[in-house]
């Protein structure tokens, strides 16, 4: 596999023709971002490139630019494409569809994805095309069905190629590439290189110029994990959208069940969210994603899948609702922030009994998460009003005329009951006690301070001051913190030998130790 060629700073650089030109400055697009720089040349000469970066990099023009470059137009009707980019969801089709029909005008571009009716599709590709964007699976159907021909494609694209793996189309992308000529330029792009896509590139490029971005892109975002049992993940959640606050929040499930759920539970906590999955039709999908950008959504809570090729440049927050199972899951999603120069925020979620596969995951990314908490109820309680003071300040002076005089009329007369109501009925009431350990309701957490503490003595001074049932304990040099039933909290006067009262906040737990030689019992795997 050759290096990579000599950087070049600017697109004029590259010797593109006036067209493409044109069509970059008509976008505003004057220098390259990395993975373009270090592609396009290879590819404009008509090489072979495998390029591993991430979402959100500008990869589909190092493909797009060398399509629009090296193919003329045609005007023959019927003509089978000689430009094939397969792509793993719809979304991510309509997108590169998107980019190439305004950097390559003089072409044909015809999409082909699932979950909409054969014969508008079918119809366009019989009609001619010089470019085809499919997802595997319907690219399949129609090369089953003797509709589309590849025997004249002269560039391939796989875009995404470890995503193609994640949702079961090595099969089909065998199938299509072994459809095509022998000597066309086959262009790869992806984050990360699963077996299968190692041995694909063994099996269909040729002598290619390999460009890592990754290896050398620092990621531009925080990454932080929390605990938080099953039961306490929801109003964790909720509280962290309340304090961080952010523009756009997208919220990654494992199932389709569970991103409604959630949709709906945050919605129901006050929050303007919606979900995006596979059970949606097209039209649905691109409605709530266009709501999404425009503002009126402010939390998407979407699977894997259904994520894929969401073109939203400026998303604050990413939440992994559950530990990802797979380490490329992680990348990809954590991707969707940080994004065009921006920094982010990242969550994971986890259980104490995922703390090993915590760390498993942090190997293979190659970092070390923060540890945090979700925020206390005090933390929660300025964010929203904060977050209301904003709003007010936002309504326009006519709005505000109408309620003026009341507003006088109240600070006249010191009516803090109503105030305080109308706070109450706006921004929720008296939260639930909580865990600070666990986010788990019904338990107050201690702070507990004396010389040589331990666990067991924790316990032993808790049980003799009358405490019925003691949760989880932390240590943290010459302080504990012990959770304790929230109703118990009358029994802190008899607690002796050490100085004992409620926690407002704890220090972050220490992160996972590193774990040496085999462990024991089953855990679950997380693929580099």
């Amino acid at each position: 596999m050759g290096g990579a060629p000599e950087r070049n700073s600017m697109f004029k650089e590259l010797g593109l023709s006036e067209r493409a030109m044109a069509a970059l400055e008509g976008k505003g697009i004057a220098t390259p971002t990395p993975i373009q720089n270090e592609a396009l040349p290879a590819a404009l000469a008509g090489g072979d490139v495998l390029g591993l970066a991430r979402t959100g990099t500008g990869k589909t023009l190092a493909f797009a630019l060398p399509i629009a470059e090296r193919l003329e137009p045609s005007r023959t009707p019927g003509r089978p494409p000689r430009a094939l980019v397969l792509a793993p969801t719809r979304e991510l089709a309509l997108q590169v569809a998107g980019e190439l029909e305004w950097v390559a005008p003089h072409l044909r571009i015809v999409t082909v994805y699932g979950g909409t009716g054969y014969g508008s599709q079918a119809a366009a590709l019989k009609r001619g095309a010089d470019v085809v964007v499919a997802t595997p699976g319907r690219a399949i159907d129609y090369l089953n069905r003797g509709v589309l021909d590849l025997a004249q494609v002269r560039i391939a694209v796989l875009d995404e190629a470890d995503e193609m793996l994640q949702v079961g189309f090595e099969e089909a992308v065998e199938t299509l590439l072994g459809a095509t000529p022998a000597e066309r330029q086959t262009l790869m792009f992806s984050a990360t290189l699963p077996g299968w896509a190692k041995r694909l590139v063994g099996r269909h490029l040729k002598e290619p110029t390999v460009v890592n971005v990754v290896q050398d892109e620092e990621v531009s975002y925080r990454e932080i994990a929390i605990e938080a049992s099953p039961s306490a993940r929801m109003s964790a959640l909720s509280d962290l959208l309340h304090a961080h606050g952010p523009e756009r929040a997208i919220v990654f499930t494992r199932t389709k069940k569970e991103a409604d759920e959630v949709a709906r539970a945050l919605t129901a906590r006050g929050h303007a969210a919606e979900a995006v999955h596979g059970d949606l039709n097209q039209t649905q999908r691109e409605r709530s994603v266009g709501r999404f950008r425009s503002g009126q959504v402010g939390v998407l809570v979407a699977t894997d899948v259904a994520a894929r090729g969401l073109d939203i440049p400026e998303v604050d927050l990413v939440v992994h609702y559950r530990l990802p199972e797979r380490a490329e899951s992680y990348q990809h999603r954590s991707g969707r922030t940080g994004r065009a120069g921006r920094s982010g925020t990242v969550i994971v979620f986890h259980t104490n009994r995922e703390r090993r596969d915590l760390a498993q995951l942090e190997r293979a990314v190659g970092r070390r998460f923060e540890h945090g908490r979700a925020p206390a109820p005090e933390e929660v309680q300025q964010a929203k009003i904060a977050g209301l003071l904003r709003r007010a300040a936002a309504q326009s002076e006519g709005d505000r005329a109408v309620w003026r005089e009341v507003a006088r009329a109240w600070i006249e007369r010191e009516d803090v009951e109503s105030l305080a109501g109308l706070l109450a009925m706006l921004l929720g009431g008296a939260p639930k006690p909580r865990s600070l350990l666990t986010g788990d309701e019904g338990w107050r957490t201690l702070e507990l301070e004396a010389p040589q503490l331990s666990a067991g003595k924790v316990v032993a001074v808790l049980k003799r001051a009358g405490f019925s049932d003691i949760g989880r304990i932390q240590l943290a040099g010459g302080v504990a913190y012990a959770d304790v039933r929230s109703g118990e909290l009358d029994r802190l006067e008899a607690v002796q030998g050490l100085r004992a009262r409620p926690a407002a906040k704890v220090k972050a737990a220490a992160a996972p130790a590193r774990q040496s030689g085999r462990p024991r019992g089953k855990r679950r795997r997380v693929n580099a």
